[in-house]
């Protein structure tokens, strides 16, 4: 049997042996280098370090392969707390991710910008909007549901299984994910962002017989009449609107039972369109002003209201509105949206309104669109029968126009 002993010092040897033979090899590299023997030179370089690697090349390659999968490991570990802090920070709030995917535009749906421009909005800006509903859901069952299923008996209404979906594609409900809520709010709000208005009417008309709070029921009227609203609404390739009416009848009804609840500006704003589509001036410009009342800030309230004066033939109190409105200065939407509007009111009623076409001129002109701006100036221009004063008016933003003296 082998002597241990002598088996280590023969290893012991070896590895001494191996050194100082790489050490020859490099020094001779050396010397070829200095001779210029180049090829040689590399030869014995390239043996040198052949027996220094091939010394501990076990080990070695155990260390590198330990040392890449720590790499792998920490990469790994960055990457999961990275995105981490940003779940945290950031939280996506899951109806608002829905409607992301869903638009056209990155940052809003359709829905939202054309509610902007003058048409019903989900309610009013401070209670409604998809964010609050949320926090609202979070904040009422932040202590598992345990409180709210104790105090609330009897049958609830459940919700649909296309929004179940998506609240589990988009959204992170935590441990009261079970528990069984009231889903009928963001169900029917979140059916009428998916354009399914006949599901969301009636979930919310369930909702509307189970619910007695004042403020639910409110909302659940509020997305009632919206739903109706959209149901009837048709948007045609020239980006003009038809209305079916019956739909819209249906949705005035939805908000004057909202507003026996709760005053809502919006609620008054958007119940003045409907009145304007159905044909009540007086009704519309009654629930517009008292709108404006609960809140003058409601730009398209008051180009809704300028539009009801105008087809009345009020052209002064028309003027007035569209002025404080430009003076106000909104931004673009607000002014195209006005533009679509006294569009509509040109293709409804051919050469009864030419004014219409100079509200237009200067709506255009806060917008930016000198051309649609001319265009429409010159027509009004051509309608005979005008005021002088409102001929000035024209001719005058014409000339500035033309010798680009006029400011946006």
């Amino acid at each position: 049997m082998a002597d241990p002993g002598k088996i280590k010092q023969q290893a012991g040897q070896s590895k001494v042996d191996v050194k100082e033979e790489a050490a020859r090899h490099y020094m001779a590299g050396n010397r070829f280098y200095r001779e210029r023997a180049w090829q040689e030179a590399s030869g014995a370089w390239n043996r040198a370090a052949q027996l220094w690697l091939g010394e501990g090349s076990a080990t070695g390659s155990r260390g590198r392969r330990f040392l890449l999968l720590r790499a792998g490991l920490a990469m790994v570990v960055t990457v999961l707390m990275v995105h981490l802090m940003l779940y945290l920070l950031f939280p996506r709030n899951p109806l608002e991710m829905m409607m992301l995917s869903l638009s056209q535009d990155q940052s809003r749906n359709w829905f939202d910008r054309f509610m902007e421009t003058g048409r019903p909005q989900p309610g009013d800006d401070h209670k409604m909007s998809s964010r609050e509903w949320w926090s609202r859901l979070r904040d009422k069952y932040s202590d598992g549901g345990k409180k709210e299923v104790a105090n609330n008996a009897g049958p609830r209404t459940p919700i649909p299984e296309k929004w179940a979906e998506l609240l589990r594609r988009y959204g992170r409900w935590g441990d009261f994910y079970t528990w069984n809520m009231d889903y009928t709010v963001i169900s029917g709000h979140g059916l009428s962002q998916l354009g399914d208005y006949d599901t969301a009417i009636r979930i919310l008309k369930n909702g509307i017989k189970e619910t007695r709070d004042t403020e639910n029921l409110t909302d659940l009227y509020q997305n009632l009449a919206n739903a109706h609203y959209y149901k009837g609404y048709q948007l045609q390739p020239n980006g003009m609107a038809r209305y079916d009416l019956r739909q819209v009848s249906l949705s005035a009804k939805a908000y004057e039972e909202s507003l026996k609840l709760q005053p809502r500006p919006l609620s008054h704003g958007n119940l003045g369109w409907m009145y304007y589509l159905l044909g009540n001036n007086e009704r519309s410009i009654e629930n517009s002003l008292q709108a404006l009342k609960l809140n003058s800030n409601l730009h398209y309230v008051r180009l809704n209201l300028g539009l009801v004066y105008l087809v009345e033939n009020r052209l002064r109190d028309a003027f007035q509105s569209y002025l404080t409105v430009i003076r106000q200065n909104p931004g673009d939407e607000v002014f195209l949206g006005g533009i679509t509007d006294l569009r509509e009111v040109l293709r409804d009623n051919p050469a009864k309104h030419p004014f219409a076409n100079m509200m237009i001129g200067l709506l255009a002109i806060k917008s930016g669109d000198l051309s649609l701006a001319r265009n429409s100036l010159t027509r009004y221009l051509a309608a005979p029968g005008q005021n002088k004063n409102w001929r000035g008016l024209a001719t005058s933003l014409l000339k500035e126009m033309d010798t680009g003296q006029l400011e946006r």
